[in-house]
């Protein structure tokens, strides 16, 4: 029989040419490559890492790189023999370079374990990621300095505001208590006009007090003082202060509708107990002496909601959007300071307000106040 001759291409690789052949293809990558035995000695290292940092084959991987020998009894017993794969950043004290090393075990042909090491050079990286953070820090401190001076100047805005409008409000009453001052100066008033002039001055006087009030209310930097509160007893006091202003309560209806279950909540009962008071003397004069006003409240998302609802003539749409607006009044007497007080307050404790209306039905505002824990646990 004639045995067919085997082409050289046919020809079984040897373990040798195997092994050149893996050898040549570490020796062509960029990352340096090492292999260390369990017995801590290095066994391999590519053509990259013996130029970067010279020739370590036969020395111990922690005396050769410099590493705390821990970190390679964690490599070799704090790993399995199927991984996971360790990294780690580490910086070559010779070169000063950085490197993302990643350690995984190695299967060899004779059965033993050793461990695979691959140094990536990270070094630019890191440098730019150095500079991208510089350049962040510059951007959020250059952010804050026009945040602060943004503030000044709407803070400035505000107290300008603040000034043309007080000097506007209290124009009319000045001028009232002046023109008192002056009949009353001249002499020769009969007793009933005297008394006249001096209910007027004493009017008037109260009225100026209570817009200069309303001013510095507005303009003071409103922190709350944080407890935990019942939310049912403060609707409750609510509704006590507003049922006893006959001036204007007339024959309207206050109820109340709080969950038996609904828990104390962190607030500042006093400044919410304001706000509450704020909308439901507005919600009163608009009813006019006869409707419902409604208080409730509940918890949906961590979040508290409070609703005061009246079923008054309601806010046309073209006035909606600005009824929070500081100065912004539809009453002849009114500063306009009220929502907006209410909305400083709001915000102040972290939460929302708003209003919806349907023309000639009803008005309901809205305020909702997220959950905060509150130091000491003190409660109202």
């Amino acid at each position: 029989m004639i045995r067919r001759k085997r082409e050289p291409s046919e020809t079984p690789p040897t373990v040798g040419t195997e092994r050149d052949r893996l050898q040549a293809i570490l020796n062509s990558m960029d990352d340096g490559v090492a292999i260390v035995g369990r017995d801590y000695r290095i066994e391999f290292m590519n053509l990259s890492l013996r130029s970067e940092m010279g020739d370590g084959e036969g020395r111990f991987c922690f005396d050769f790189f410099g590493h705390d020998r821990a970190n390679c009894e964690e490599c070799q017993h704090g790993m399995s023999s199927f991984g996971p794969v360790l990294r780690r950043e580490w910086t070559c004290h010779k070169t000063g370079k950085i490197f993302d090393v990643s350690v995984a075990p190695l299967h060899k042909p004779d059965g033993d374990v050793a461990r695979l090491h691959i140094l990536r050079d990270i070094t630019e990286r890191k440098r730019l990621e150095s500079q991208l953070q510089e350049y962040s820090e510059r951007l959020e401190a250059k952010v804050r300095e026009q945040a602060e001076t943004l503030s000044r100047q709407e803070r400035l805005a505000l107290l300008g505001e603040i000034a043309a409008g007080l000097a506007h409000e209290i124009r009319t009453p000045l001028g009232a208590i002046l023109t008192g001052i002056r009949l009353l100066e001249k002499g020769g008033q009969p007793p009933d006009n005297e008394r006249i002039l001096f209910d007027l001055l004493k009017k008037e006087t109260a009225r100026l007090d209570r817009k200069v009030t309303e001013f510095l209310g507005y303009a003071r930097k409103r922190t709350p003082q944080w407890m935990l509160t019942s939310v049912a007893q403060l609707l409750q006091d609510v509704k006590t202060v507003l049922q006893n202003d006959p001036r204007l309560l007339g024959s309207v209806t206050i109820q109340c509708a709080v969950p038996a279950d609904l828990p104390p909540w962190p607030m500042d009962p006093d400044q919410i107990k304001e706000a509450l008071l704020n909308i439901g003397q507005n919600a009163l004069q608009a009813l006019q002496g006869s409707g419902t006003l409604r208080l409730e409240a509940k918890v949906t998302d961590n979040l508290l909601e409070i609703f005061v609802y009246d079923d008054g003539p309601g806010i046309p749409m073209d006035i909606l959007p600005q009824i929070f607006r500081p100065f912004f009044s539809r009453r002849s007497d009114g500063t306009g300071l009220g929502l907006a007080i209410c909305r400083e307050i709001v915000e102040a404790h972290g939460g929302r307000i708003a209003a919806t209306s349907v023309p000639g039905r009803s008005t309901v505002f809205r305020i909702a106040l997220p959950f905060r824990k509150t130091e000491g646990g003190s409660q109202r």
